[in-house]
């Protein structure tokens, strides 16, 4: 039984790290980070039918916060949480077991009052790259139940019937079976109207309600969602931590093989062919009669002897160590353990219980140069590998290269417009910096691969299709290799916009205000375009986040870094973030904004200013959930945390904030006293509301959320300098776009003419264009009325006063988009759209 471990992912400032165990039975992933949801998702569309997911106490909790947009009926989803009794226990009971692995995990705790050792060997200083470490939830005393918390005495069933049955008043046992029970329904397992054999499904049209949270009108026209519990869309039981704060560690041990079963030796002890000799091989004692000439008698064959020795089961461990303060609890965690101490060899091959092949050290800032640490490390056998994901000591090379490349091209026909993303090839500190480390040490790196059975030191593998054109193409000293043609059309664009200039371009209101689209795609992420966001940016006065889904903190690393000695970094940039918009609950649109909170909440020193979320019920509901596991600032008493707002309370017919009821604001909030915020409610599958923000100085942006052509938003938005307008179809699909609640590019450029807006820009695309969307745009000519109408792409530094170039620069991107198509884009666009053909909320 041959098996591996592989790094999916490590320490890049877009990623964390992601190992894969494999059997050919089955595959392990250990970390899914931010994409867990989306990972989920993948999942059952690869037809997998059961899934244990294992993580620490508060992942129950976790996984059923997403229950507004998460729901898939063929695939049912167990959680096992890690907690005392399994990983304190003498001896530890296993936290998962299956035919191929056992797994232990360990809870290290941290111990910051602990007894301080030398941190680092090399003399460099702390790096700011320590907030790029999630920030788990501080530790919170249990509070005492409430008057109207249940009775444990109940069974959920019976507390469920109670007509005033809340939730969140369950506390206990009952709380976590209720968070179960929500998890059910949102992995039910039931094939619904399966057809028999040799007939066709029948398929029931989907019932559209609307629950009051935005959850409604779930976007799949094949598979209606059964009606879910009451109290579904209630708020969940608090989720209290009343311990230190929490990482695990695992212990992945590997089947035991048996030994080879030796034919001759089974010949002359006369064991028969057959069911006989299969015992022997599960390791069980037979007796046979036996002839000796023309006596007959029995004999009893011990498995011993005639196969041998069984292989000693290979060990993989994963240790997740987030700082300093986690070292003594791990280290003491191993030693003081009988059953953990037995991992810990100096000398290979004195235990012939296991034999651990590799370990992964995930390690936060200063661990990895820690002289106890190193000590730790120095305890395994010396033909142990250790892998080590450490932000100070791997490189940041660029995760998705192919949009990478392509900017990196379009920066030679305008470097300010298309900036390259930003990455490093070179760690910031050496391993021979620190001394005393183990010999067997190595860097994680994605795509490295290690045998476990039979054992091979780690290579790299390169996987077929894997054409990394970037990375290759930044390491040459000399210009890139454009085609004639490209070049001929990148220098008539230049031509053609300093022509323009010259006859004199009129200055916009707002020209200098930024226009940073951070995910320009639809429904899931692409090789060229991630999933919705978009950063405005108003010189003098602050940042304003528009939708914010997953990836979106990676994307403003790439674009901005990490060095705090250049300006604006990623740190200035969320410093200065002062309002967030999510337009509704699909979870495109606002994956990635619990961590940019999270991100948020690790700055030193914090900002200054609150953080305003203005968006539906659904998100602010579920993240006053996650709130309970992770920091993300919610309700600060300092005031400098965030604040939530429900975009009913800012519709644009309103004269005034409410302040008073389940939609008030609290009077005329500080941050608007430059700009009127105004939501508009729009047109989608689900509750969906766009946004206006009108400047002082008199210019105007208006985003549209996700919608088909709506009224709503030409009167809310009228004379708008800038319409942000979603079109995710062509204009030969506006039936499919209004079956799915999109619009088309002619549908969202004539809702920006009846708007009467000076600018459009399109994004929101269908993974049926990964790269260059069919817009057909062409140039407005000088002084013409027409509005500027522009297309977006990830990462394009536009501002409302240069908008007016993409226009000029189509021409030469659509020929360096041919130049550079890959042989695998349309598999991966077809792939695309059928998983968009699926709901993913």
């Amino acid at each position: 039984m041959n098996w591996s471990a592989s790094v999916l992912t490590t320490v890049f400032s877009d990623t964390e790290p992601t190992i894969i165990i494999t059997f050919d039975s089955a595959k392990y992933i250990f970390n899914g980070c931010q994409n867990t949801n989306r990972l989920l998702m993948t999942f059952v569309d690869a037809t997998i039918k059961m899934l244990n997911v294992v993580g620490p106490p508060g992942l129950t909790h976790y996984l059923a916060s997403m229950r507004l947009y998460t729901y898939r009926d063929s695939m049912r989803v167990k959680p096992v949480e890690a907690s005392s009794y399994t990983t304190t226990a003498s001896p530890p009971r296993p936290i998962y077991k299956d035919e191929n692995v056992t797994v232990y995990a360990l809870s290290i705790s941290s111990s910051p009052d602990s007894e301080m050792a030398a941190i680092a060997t090399d003399g460099a200083a702390t790096s700011d790259l320590s907030a790029l470490d999630i920030p788990s939830k501080r530790k919170r005393e249990a509070t005492p139940d409430s008057p109207r918390k249940r009775s444990s005495n109940q069974t959920l069933k019976e507390l469920m019937e109670d007509p005033d049955f809340l939730p969140e008043d369950l506390t206990n046992e009952r709380a976590h079976e209720w968070r179960e029970h929500v998890i059910k329904t949102m992995f039910p397992d039931t094939k619904i109207n399966s057809p028999k054999k040799g007939g066709k499904a029948k398929v029931s049209k989907p019932v559209q309600q609307d629950n009051g949270d935005g959850s409604a009108n779930v976007d799949d026209s094949r598979r209606p969602r059964a009606t879910p519990p009451k109290g579904f869309h209630m708020q969940l039981p608090t989720f209290s931590c009343t311990s230190d704060v929490q990482a695990l560690a695992y212990v992945v041990i590997g089947p035991r093989v048996r030994g080879k079963f030796d034919v001759k030796k089974a010949v002359e002890l006369g064991i028969p062919f057959g069911p006989l000799r299969a015992k022997l091989t599960r390791g069980e004692s037979i007796t046979f009669k036996v002839k000796r000439g023309d006596e007959e008698f029995e004999r009893t064959v011990k498995p011993e002897e005639c196969i041998g020795p069984s292989e000693t089961p290979g060990v993989i461990i994963v240790l997740d160590v987030p700082s300093i303060h986690h070292i003594p609890d791990l280290v003491s965690s191993f030693k003081d353990s009988e059953f953990y101490r037995q991992f810990l060899s100096k000398v290979p091959g004195t235990s012939d219980n296991y034999a651990v092949r590799n370990i992964f050290h995930l390690c936060g800032d200063n661990v990895l140069g820690d002289e106890r640490y190193k000590a730790f490390m120095k305890e395994f056998a010396p033909d142990v590998n250790h892998i080590v994901a450490s932000r100070e000591h791997c490189p940041d090379p660029v995760t998705f290269t192919s949009a990478a490349f392509n900017q990196l091209r379009l920066s030679e026909l305008d470097n300010t417009m298309f900036p390259v993303p930003k990455y490093r090839l070179d760690p910031e500190k050496e391993f021979s910096a620190i001394g005393g480390l183990p010999e067997k040490i190595h860097i994680m790196a994605s795509n490295l691969y290690m045998n476990m059975r039979p054992p091979a030191p780690p290579i790299i593998e390169n996987l077929p299709g894997d054409g990394d054109r970037f990375h290759q193409a930044v390491k040459k000293s000399s210009s890139l290799d454009l085609s004639p043609l490209t070049s001929e059309k990148f220098a008539a664009a230049r031509l053609n916009v300093t022509n323009a200039i010259e006859k004199g371009i009129d200055v916009p209101k707002g020209a200098g205000v930024g226009v940073l689209p951070l995910g320009t795609g639809s429904a899931l992420p692409s090789k060229y375009r991630n999933v919705s966001s978009t950063l405005i940016q108003i010189p003098g006065w602050g940042n304003i986040l528009l939708d914010a889904g997953e990836g979106t903190w990676g994307q403003l690393i790439r674009y901005f870094g990490t060095d705090d000695t250049s300006s604006p970094n990623v740190w200035d940039v969320l410093r200065n973030l002062k309002c967030i918009f999510i337009s509704h609950i699909h979870a495109d649109h606002h994956l990635g904004l619990s961590t940019i909170l999270t991100k948020r909440r690790s700055l030193n020193p914090l900002p200054t200013e609150p953080l305003y979320l203005v968006t539906i019920r659904g998100v602010n509901m579920y993240l006053r959930e996650l709130s309970d596991i992770l920091d993300l600032g919610l309700n600060d008493p300092s005031g400098n945390g965030v604040v939530q707002i429900q975009s009913e309370a800012v519709h644009y017919r309103r004269t005034e904030y409410a302040t008073g009821g389940m939609w008030q604001v609290g009077g005329n909030e500080p941050w608007v006293d430059r700009e009127v915020f105004k939501t508009v409610d729009v047109y989608h599958k689900t509750r969906c509301y766009g946004c206006v923000i009108t400047h002082v100085d008199g210019w105007s942006i208006v985003f549209s959320g996700d919608t088909q052509p709506t009224d709503n938003l030409v009167r809310a938005g009228r004379g708008a300098t800038l319409l942000i307008h979603e079109a995710t179809m062509a204009d030969e699909q506006e039936d499919m776009a209004k079956r799915k609640g999109h619009s088309t590019f002619g549908q969202a450029i004539t809702i920006g003419k009846r708007m009467k807006a000076s600018n459009i820009l399109l994004t929101h695309f269908s993974a049926r264009y990964p790269k260059m969307p069919p817009s057909g745009l062409k140039p407005r000519p000088g002084g013409s009325k027409e509005p500027t109408i522009a297309v977006a792409f990830d990462h394009v530094n536009l501002t409302i006063g240069n908008m007016w170039k993409i226009g000029y620069y189509l021409p030469a991107l659509q020929q360096s988009f041919c130049d550079t198509i890959e042989g695998d884009d349309d598999e991966e666009a077809a792939a695309a759209i059928e998983a968009v053909d699926v709901d993913l909320t």
